[in-house]
């Protein structure tokens, strides 16, 4: 069954297994495929110290200098470490792999670490974004299966992603790809072989997490996710190999902060955490702001908060450089993010919003004017701004500005580019 290992507000407790030793050991050999990258050698770090002598680190590409200075420094203590190039989802690339195994110690363990990422939107997504981010964590798990179902293996762990568990915006294919993963682990554990999913949160240093855009991780952050630290990640992956599930999830989580994010309520394997008490409505910490001030002073301060949640979506240091009228896609707004930031903004203000919320009110000005007429608060007119005029959002945009907003439009509806 799955497990579920945080660190966070709530603790889930895991159902009790009966343990078996997995030792590390010295006449055998381990298999680390995406091996040559941080996470890779983490774990090559880490079996070493468990007392491996022969590893092999898989890759598409040669080992990088960081990597030939780690490789350098295991070998010194002692370690062989052979490094054999291939591509984990091409079958002949794997066979022959295996192959050049067949010199060293008999193989006893494999951790497939190899992944990709390239997300973007279901509806705009391409077949190359699908198969790239399928390749390896779908072909290439099952090429290490198939290679591996004869052999007397003490374990064969996948490195899964928590995206497959609680799903990810944006990462529908990477999401189907883990799935698959854990999918195996179970398959292989049914045919009597060793096989664990481990579906990791995002890591601190290594995996693919450290190289997310800023706004990527601050999506991460405000939804109350946190990276995993190695030496946590480590002590985890340790217990696990000698526990007997076939699928465990290993993320730090505020889960207090995660169920606020839309639809999270919903989910029925996050149930246990959500209380079965009646809860009384209550208005947010916004709106209790804005009502407990004057007046006169609740654009300000409205001002102020909004500027703050799309500063923090954009991944700005300081909101304050926002201007009223500066067009939000100028400054790397993307469809994705509108989205984010329209279910945030629903989630502060208690409210329904249109799904092109972003694209009808591009701007802090636009936006701000727009989300005071929805929320059912008095405000006083702070300018001379006509709101009755929807066209004054757009007076001080340049023609370029008009026809980027214009093709951002219609490419989000349409799924297709204009030229101009």
């Amino acid at each position: 069954m799955l497990g579920l290992l945080h660190i966070g507000k709530v603790v889930v407790s895991m159902p009790e297994v009966k343990n078996h030793q997995i030792s590390i050991q010295p006449e055998a050999s381990y298999l680390i495929t995406g091996g040559l990258g941080s996470l890779g050698l983490e774990v090559a770090q880490w079996m070493v110290k468990q007392g491996a002598k022969q590893i092999v680190l898989t890759g598409r590409r040669a080992a990088n200098e960081t990597a030939q200075e780690v490789i350098a420094e295991l070998e010194a203590v002692g370690t062989s470490i052979s490094v054999l190039l291939g591509d984990i989802s091409v079958e002949k690339d794997v066979a022959e792999i295996f192959q050049k195994m067949q010199t060293l110690a008999p193989l006893k363990g494999v951790i497939h670490a190899a992944g990709v990422l390239d997300d973007g939107l279901v509806q705009k997504m391409s077949t190359q974004q699908l198969t790239k981010v399928m390749a390896p964590k779908v072909a290439g798990t099952w090429n290490l299966h198939q290679m591996t179902k004869e052999l007397e293996l003490d374990f064969f762990v996948c490195f899964s992603s928590m995206a497959s568990i609680l799903g990810n915006a944006s990462q529908g294919n990477y999401a189907a790809a883990n799935g698959f993963m854990d999918a195996v682990a179970k398959y292989r554990r049914g045919l009597g072989l060793p096989g664990l999913s481990i579906n990791w949160g995002a890591w601190a240093s290594g995996g693919m997490a450290v190289r997310l855009e800023t706004q990527l991780q601050n999506r991460l952050e405000s939804s109350g996710i946190r990276t995993i630290q190695p030496e946590q990640g480590m002590e985890a992956l340790e217990s696990l190999l000698s526990g007997s599930q076939g699928q465990v999830g290993v993320f730090p989580v505020n889960w207090s902060q995660f169920l606020t994010v839309p639809g999270m309520q919903k989910m029925p394997l996050l149930s246990e955490l959500i209380s079965t008490q009646p809860s009384v409505p209550q208005k947010s910490g916004l709106l209790e702001k804005l009502e407990a001030i004057a007046i006169s002073e609740r654009m300000e301060l409205f001002t102020t908060h909004i500027r703050s949640m799309i500063a923090q979506t954009l991944g700005l240091k300081d909101g304050q450089k926002l201007e009223r009228r500066q067009p939000l896609f100028d400054l790397g707004l993307d469809s994705l993010m509108a989205v984010e930031l329209k279910n945030r903004l629903e989630l502060t203000l208690q409210t329904s919003l249109s799904s092109t919320l972003l694209f009808d009110y591009p701007t802090l000005e636009a936006l701000v004017e727009h989300l005071a007429d929805v929320i059912p608060l008095e405000f006083s007119v702070t300018d001379n701004s006509d709101k009755s005029n929807n066209m004054s959002r757009f007076e001080e945009m340049s023609e370029d500005q008009m026809f980027g907003l214009l093709a951002q439009t219609l490419e989000s509806i349409g799924g297709k580019k204009i030229d101009k």
